[in-house]
C-alpha cells in the first residue's frame, strides 16, 4: 500500500487530489487504479482510495487509520556533516529508523563544510529523502530538519536522555541501551569521519551528554547513527505497543 502526506485538511467521503508529483508517482510510476492508499495529514492517516475525479487524479477519502507508527520516544539525531552520499543514507535511514528530528552540525574534524551558494538547495533534498522514506516506512510524521549549527551550538538540544557516541569509550562508558529507561525524549551525537576531539567529549560531557558506547568495533559514521537509532528505537518500542508479562 503507497502512502503520501497530504497538504490539505481530509475528511471521510471527500476526495483528496493529489500534487503534481504525487499524481505523476501513483499514476504513471506505480500505475495505481482504484487502490486503497494511506493519506497523513498532520500526523492523522485515513485509508483512501484512488479514482479520477473531475478529470485529475484524486483519492477517496474512507476510513480513519487509528495505528501510529512513531516510536515511543521523540528522538533527535545530531549529525556531524560527512561526505554527501554517506550523510543521505543517514538521513534516509534515521527517517526509516524513527527519528523525529535531524540536527545537522559542523565539528573540528569535519572534511565537509556547508555552502552557503547551495544551502537552499541542499536542504529541499534532504527534505526530500527524509519525506520518502517517511512515507516508504508510513510514519505518522515527516521528521523535521532542523539547519546546520556549530558544534558547540549543541548545548541548545533538548532531550530527557543526551547520548554522545564516542568511540574510544568502549569499556569504560555505559552502552546506550542501557541508559533508556523509558525518557519520553532523546538525543544522540554521532561524529564524523574522523570522530570527536578529546576536547569535544570533554565540551559534550559538561553540557549534559553522557559519553556512550556502541561495542567494542569502532564503526563508520554512517553505520554509527543508524546502530544508535535502531538500538533507541528498540528500547522505546512504538506509540501501538501494550507490554503484557
Amino acid at each position: 500500500m503507497q502512502q503520501y502526506f497530504a497538504n490539505v485538511p481530509l475528511a471521510a467521503g471527500k476526495p483528496y487530489f493529489f500534487t503534481k508529483e504525487q499524481a505523476h508517482h501513483a499514476s504513471d510510476v506505480v500505475r495505481l487504479h482504484e487502490e486503497t492508499v494511506r493519506l497523513v495529514y498532520e500526523g492523522k492517516a485515513w485509508f483512501a482510495r484512488t479514482a479520477r475525479v473531475d478529470g485529475k487524479f484524486a483519492a477517496i477519502v474512507e476510513k480513519e487509520d487509528p495505528q501510529i507508527h512513531e516510536c515511543a520516544c521523540e528522538m533527535t539525531l545530531c549529525m556531524a556533516l560527512i561526505r554527501r552520499e554517506k550523510f543521505e543514507l543517514v538521513l534516509q535511514k534515521a527517517s526509516e529508523i524513527g527519528f523525529s528530528r535531524v540536527v545537522p552540525f559542523v565539528s573540528s574534524r569535519c572534511v565537509v563544510r556547508e555552502k552557503q551558494d547551495k544551502k537552499e538547495r541542499v536542504a529541499a533534498r534532504w527534505q526530500t529523502i527524509l519525506l520518502e522514506g517517511a512515507q516508504q516506512c508510513k510514519r505518522n510524521i515527516v521528521p523535521e530538519l532542523a539547519e546546520t549549527i556549530p558544534f558547540d551550538h549543541l548545548d541548545q538540544v533538548q532531550a530527557e536522555l543526551k547520548a554522545a557516541a564516542y568511540e574510544n569509550a568502549y569499556g569504560t562508558s555505559a552502552r546506550l541501551s542501557h541508559l533508556y529507561h523509558g525518557q519520553k525524549s532523546a538525543a544522540v551525537v554521532i561524529g564524523p569521519e574522523g570522530g570527536f576531539s578529546p576536547d569535544e567529549v570533554q565540551w559534550l560531557m559538561d553540557h549534559g551528554y553522557q559519553a556512550v558506547t556502541l561495542g567494542s568495533r569502532i564503526l563508520r559514521a554512517e553505520t554509527a547513527a543508524i546502530y544508535a537509532g535502531s538500538v533507541l528505537s528498540e528500547a522505546a518500542g512504538d506509540q501501538n505497543e501494550v507490554f503484557s508479562m
